[in-house]
């Protein structure tokens, strides 16, 4: 079961006054002033996503470079939803910038939405992931709704059977050279300049 995120990040006090004191555009984001608030921002997320990404709910690792902080309506369009606590998800790179700041509204606001009603997408805080999309095998994702299908369009999730296609054909690969070089191994000289040939081939 896909659950939502039930518990957004509170700031603290202290958090709160570094971010006042640091961010006045979308870019300041970047700054190093905000790491260690990041990393409580991650570290939260964490458990309440069950460490899955907020679009394709794969697994997220721990290296900082395999898990995004998802800003769900974009920052750099408003700027004044970077640290909203409600704005902040979990996402997996792959999926982070594919998305980018594609348009998820219906129509511009002014104040941060408390439900999910004018957004596109899927909502990681308002909305329920299983109701807008089913996901087969783990990675054939159907949309039940058009927000599901939105966000499989935005986040291009297709992605995700093409890219196990081609590590499937790559391990293929490379079992067919390792039992290519284990015969070559036990071949005869005229032998083994055909297996040579063709894992010459193969690497090319």
């Amino acid at each position: 079961m896909c659950i939502k995120i039930s518990n957004p990040y509170s700031f603290t006090a202290p958090e709160l006054l570094v971010i006042k004191n640091n961010f006045t555009v979308h870019t300041d984001w970047e700054k190093d002033c905000f790491q260690e608030i990041k990393d409580n921002i991650r570290d939260h997320l964490r458990p309440e996503q069950g460490n899955k990404c907020c679009y394709c709910k794969r697994e997220l690792g721990y290296d900082i470079k395999d898990v995004d902080i998802e800003h769900i309506i974009p920052k750099s369009k408003y700027p004044k939803f970077t640290f909203e606590p409600k704005n902040l998800a979990l996402s997996c790179p792959g999926c982070n910038t594919i998305k980018g700041d594609d348009e998820v509204l219906k129509k511009k606001i002014v104040f941060y939405p408390k439900h999910s009603k004018n957004t596109l997408i899927i909502h990681a805080h308002y909305d329920e992931y299983d109701k807008h999309i089913e996901i087969h095998e783990g990675l054939l994702f159907e949309a039940i709704t058009k927000k599901g299908s939105h966000t499989i369009t935005t986040c291009e999730l297709f992605r995700l059977k093409k890219a196990l296609k081609k590590a499937k054909e790559q391990k293929q690969n490379a079992n067919k050279s390792s039992q290519l070089v284990a015969a070559a191994m036990k071949a005869d000289a005229d032998e083994l300049v055909e297996i040579l040939k063709v894992i010459q081939g193969r690497i090319k």
